[in-house]
């Protein structure tokens, strides 16, 4: 009887300390958000999927973020550079940036210009296998300290854009120098360092305090962020694969926020009772994305797409805007601009109209014929057919169905492939698809121009020496599209100082883009978020342009 007695007085016990253990976890507010991926890495200089730099914004912070209305807000430095305030020299060659005093990492540990020059030499070793920040790479001649607090980058030529090199959107991630530094040292590179799948030690206004994979993941308030401490205590992150559940959960109250709202699913989503919808300009324009690297790379793309009438072809042959009509409720129109929805976009550029005849005209005259009658072009033997892969979004699925009944109508046959994010965004040490180049035509969205005229897609997923291979693992340009006069181009947008110069090399581009069509724009994009409306105080402020959805979060709060 005494042992029962005693059980039960222990199972009391721990039933009263889950109680106030729960009661406690009550009182935190906890912001609930849906997320249709999971990220693939928390190191942000290893990652091309949106959703895991959202993840990683939370957690580590950056010298100045862009807000809503695209200007610069600092957060650990007082002030952004410039050659008014003696931060940039009037060449533009160098910036010398000063960080607030009693800066601290999540475990206490001063956070100094020690951390930054770490950083920036991490990007210019090759070794570290980087997916971001190419163009710092190729620009920087030197990162030194100055002093605890001031640190001085030199570049190989005018750098006017400071948000390029040194804050958001251009440095996704600053690391830790004493977390990495040790890793550097033992193995030559940080690639594979624990800390990019499990970190420890954070800057951000949150630390990630459990990541449970495939389900969640869970952050806390840091004690030690720079802005302070937010008015919301905890962030959960809820995966949804299936967007029709995420969707279910956001109408049932389970969810709070939801970011990157398809435009099909934008105006259901908007109507749900006691939601509230806000569009900022991202940057996106979805694609399809065409595999023309050769046979010296580990998967050369199908034989046909090397020419480029028949990627002519495939664009003539594509109804763009019944994809938006019949799939996106004409929420977006099609595109030839990879500046499409900037400032920088070529107002005579024009669109490409859906035209069969011309499309069978190209393909023939490229030699693509239907010799057997099957209904599928063929050359030397070679059906053509092409491996058309995407992630597993429904609403991408929904339009690869589309595209291979409007490309069949010309005789091109395509194979559907769809992959979850992390396989698809996946870094070519891990056999990512787009990396290893596992597909002949790929969508997915990518960047465009955001404050400046220097176009991420251009000067990296497009530059010559960004094609991937086993001497550079970390190469953006999965087509393997390769244009010496679009890189000079490129180099004036990122260089110039001259203002009309930098846009008549921008218009350049983007005529080049549409004659030569290594990637066939579907439409812009912009990035669609949607929340509870009662469950905060006031409308949300979100940033604009991927690494900026955050830069508010001090100020969110929740009811």
């Amino acid at each position: 009887m005494k042992q029962y007695s005693r059980l039960s007085g222990l199972l009391l016990t721990l039933a009263l300390l889950l109680s106030f253990g729960m009661a406690q976890a009550q009182d935190v507010p906890t912001l609930t958000v849906g997320f249709a991926q999971e990220p693939d890495s928390m190191n942000g200089f290893y990652s091309s999927m949106a959703f895991a730099q959202w993840a990683n914004d939370l957690v580590q912070a950056s010298l100045w973020d862009i807000s809503d209305d695209l200007e610069a807000v600092p957060v650990l430095v007082d002030e952004v550079p410039s050659v008014e305030n003696g931060g940039i020299s009037e060449d533009y060659t160098t910036y010398t940036i000063k960080l607030k005093p009693g800066l601290m990492w999540s475990d206490g540990t001063p956070y100094t210009s020690d951390d930054l020059v770490f950083t920036y030499q991490m990007i210019q070793d090759k070794a570290n296998n980087f997916l971001q920040a190419g163009a710092i790479a190729d620009a920087l001649v030197s990162a030194e300290v100055v002093d605890e607090t001031t640190f001085r980058l030199t570049f190989n030529g005018p750098k006017p854009f400071p948000e390029d090199m040194a804050g958001s959107p251009g440095l996704s991630t600053i690391l830790p120098a004493h977390i990495f530094r040790p890793i550097y040292e033992a193995e030559g590179t940080i690639e594979f360092a624990p800390e990019n799948q499990d970190p420890t030690v954070f800057s951000g206004p949150y630390v990630l305090k459990e990541w449970n994979r495939g389900e969640s993941m869970l952050f806390e308030a840091n004690p030690n962020y720079a802005g302070g401490a937010p008015k919301i205590g905890r962030i959960l992150l809820r995966f949804f694969p299936d967007t029709e559940a995420q969707y279910a959960a956001l109408e049932a109250g389970q969810l709070d926020f939801v970011p990157n709202i398809s435009e099909g699913d934008k105006p259901r989503v908007c109507d749900i009772e006691g939601v509230t919808c806000a569009t900022v300009f991202g940057g996106y324009i979805e694609s399809l994305w065409l595999n023309l690297r050769t046979d010296e790379h580990p998967r050369a793309g199908h034989p046909a797409l090397k020419d480029v009438r028949v990627r002519q072809a495939i664009r003539f042959a594509l109804d763009r805007e019944a994809i938006s009509r019949d799939l996106l409720a004409g929420t977006v129109h099609p595109t030839d601009s990879i500046y499409a929805s900037s400032p920088f976009e070529d107002p005579n550029l024009g669109v490409t109209t859906p035209d069969i005849e011309q499309a069978n005209a190209l393909l023939d005259e490229a030699g693509w014929v239907d010799s057997d009658g099957d209904g599928v072009r063929d050359k030397d033997g070679v059906k053509l057919e092409l491996r058309y892969s995407t992630t597993t979004a429904g609403w991408r699925n929904n339009i690869q169905a589309v595209v291979q009944q409007q490309l069949a109508a010309v005789g091109i046959a395509t194979i559907l492939e769809k992959y979850p994010a992390s396989e698809f965004f996946g870094a070519w040490a891990n056999n990512g698809i787009n990396a290893v180049g596992e597909y002949d035509i790929a969508q997915y969205a990518n960047n465009t121009a955001l404050t400046n005229p220097a176009n991420v897609t251009v000067y990296e997923a497009l530059d010559c020496d960004q094609i991937p291979s086993e001497e550079n693992q970390g190469g953006q340009n999965f087509t393997g599209f390769c244009s010496e006069e679009m890189d000079r181009l490129s180099d004036i947008t990122l260089t110039s100082l001259d203002a009309d110069e930098r846009l008549q090399a921008a218009f350049g581009i983007q005529k080049i883009m549409k004659e030569e069509a290594p990637l066939i724009n579907l439409f812009p994009r912009g990035d669609n978020y949607a929340y509870l409306t009662g469950r905060f105080t006031g409308p949300l402020r979100i940033g604009s342009g991927v690494g900026n959805t955050w830069f508010d979060i001090l100020n969110w709060e929740l009811q």
